[in-house]
């Protein structure tokens, strides 16, 4: 059918309506009957009153001067062939010609076909349409792509040499792109070298350095190796004394600290982190909680209560760190949904605290489920929790860790609640209780994933429950162990 009313496409032949287009009133031939099964707007202009005899009235003509020609040849070409030209902007203005005269099946079929046909060499192109057009949404889904196919983006010279500056400040800025700084660094520069030769050949002011003032910050130079550094010295993009401390810290084998910003410039009060957490107990202790959180310089701390709710990925996905709390005799609203959206979460390179206690128990009715556990991301098993004597820090196994920086004692006011629990294969454990039972672990599952952090204690301290037996002493380290263990999540 489509092939037979194709030949029809733009022709007098058997036209009942003309349209002139634009301001120098192109003109478009075509069929009422045509144009009504493509769109029901148009069905009521020309068949207002579809159930009463038509009276034929010969060729209409129809005047559109604020209308674009191009988005109007592409709607033709929908209306006849079924099928939209995805090269250029075409997808992009077609959407809109549909979004302004309310064709909702238009734009559906439009976005069908941008997801369709988003790829490796039209991704970059795709997203800065989106941003220019105003489709914030496709411009999204290009991004994602883009996040996800980083590498062979880097290094395809035609289609990353010719991003513009702000679409680079995005790409630089994203948390999630898991390209290797090596690579990045030379996409980079292979983007000024092409910027100067094209736009700046005979100004001697405009260099290399110059173009890329904005982005070398962005550069993560603790992540390269040896000879990295040693290919970025001889560009002269930075200078020796700016490269030395890197130099220094690889020849000692000496783990440079991360913790002071990620490939964005994050600052520790620009990270967002979302506490989810049952509230049985009351609010005062989810806002204790969130006080350990702060202590070391974080100041956007959001509480959700997941004993009434399940909050989306998407909503998840907005925060950079999640400290996840249960508790005994409260359930979740839908642990296994929550597990899922976790999982997507540290997938995507984000990082989560796992306050173990409950969260962890060996019972069906409290603890975390869904692809967070059932695929191998927390390193700790399930237990049985355990009333223990007061305990106190024990045996320090990795002394030099993040999270244990500031830390000095570590005590539970008369007994502990811990999970009788064991360390996972591919989990570290970094501190024990002085009975020999994991206190702080961590895992990575794969490269490029988020860490995952288990603290195996009560997280609420005498501060606020000064009779309660099992909370940590206020005058030790408990709120430093959780914040630490927060920005160490969110800033590797």
């Amino acid at each position: 059918m489509d092939q037979v009313l194709g030949k029809y496409l733009n022709t007098d032949k058997f036209a009942d309506v003309k349209f002139y287009i634009g301001k120098k009133k192109k003109e478009f031939y075509a069929h009422q009957l045509v144009l009504s099964l493509a769109s029901p707007v148009w069905e009521e202009i020309f068949y207002p009153n579809k159930w009463e005899e038509q009276e034929t009235i010969g060729m209409v003509e129809i005047s559109l001067p604020d209308l674009d020609c191009v988005s109007f040849e592409l709607f033709l070409e929908y209306a006849y062939k079924r099928r939209i030209d995805s090269r250029g902007d075409g997808i992009f203005k077609l959407y809109l010609f549909a979004e302004h005269y309310g064709m909702h099946k238009i734009k559906t079929y439009c976005s069908k076909a941008f997801l369709k046909n988003l790829n490796q060499g039209n991704c970059i192109e795709y997203y800065e349409y989106g941003k220019k057009m105003g489709i914030n949404d496709w411009a999204s889904q290009a991004m994602v792509y883009i996040e996800e196919h980083s590498d062979t983006i880097l290094e395809n010279e035609n289609c990353f040499q010719k991003l513009s500056l702000e679409t680079i400040k995005v790409v630089l800025g994203l948390e999630k792109l898991l390209s290797k700084e090596i690579l990045i660094f030379k996409s980079l520069l292979k983007w000024a070298q092409y910027q100067k030769e094209a736009n700046y050949k005979t100004d001697e002011k405009v260099t290399l350095k110059t173009l890329l003032s904005e982005f070398l910050n962005h550069i993560r130079l603790d992540l390269m190796s040896f000879q990295d550094l040693q290919l970025v010295n001889q560009t002269g993009l930075f200078s020796s004394e700016e490269l030395l401390e890197y130099f220094i810290k690889l020849a000692n084998n000496n783990k440079i600290n991360t913790q002071s910003r990620s490939r964005g410039g994050t600052q520790l009060e620009d990270l967002k982190v979302l506490l989810l957490a049952s509230c049985r107990g009351g609010e005062g202790r989810l806002e204790h909680i969130k006080e350990s959180i702060m202590v070391g310089g974080i100041e956007k701390v959001t509480i959700i209560n997941i004993e009434t709710t399940t909050p989306s990925f998407t909503f998840i996905d907005d925060f950079d760190i999640v400290v996840l709390r249960g508790r005994n005799g409260s359930d979740m609203n839908n642990s296994t949904d929550l597990g899922n959206h976790l999982a997507r979460f540290v997938e995507s390179g984000k990082g989560l605290v796992v306050i173990a206690i409950n969260t962890l128990i060996n019972n069906e009715s409290y603890r975390i489920k869904g692809r967070i556990v059932e695929e191998g991301f927390i390193p700790l098993a399930f237990g049985e929790r355990l009333e223990q004597d007061q305990r106190q820090l024990g045996e320090i196994h990795l002394p030099e860790h993040p999270i244990m920086k500031g830390v000095q004692t570590f005590k539970t006011k008369d007994y502990t609640h811990v999970i009788g629990t064991r360390v996972l294969n591919g989990g570290t454990l970094i501190a024990s209780w002085n009975n020999g039972w994991p206190l702080i672990t961590e895992k990575t599952k794969q490269e490029g994933y988020g860490t995952v952090v288990c603290l195996n204690f009560h997280p609420i301290s005498t501060k606020i429950t000064s009779d309660c037996g099992k909370a940590w002493l206020q005058e030790t380290d408990g709120d430093i162990i959780i914040s630490n263990s927060v920005q160490y999540v969110g800033l590797i």
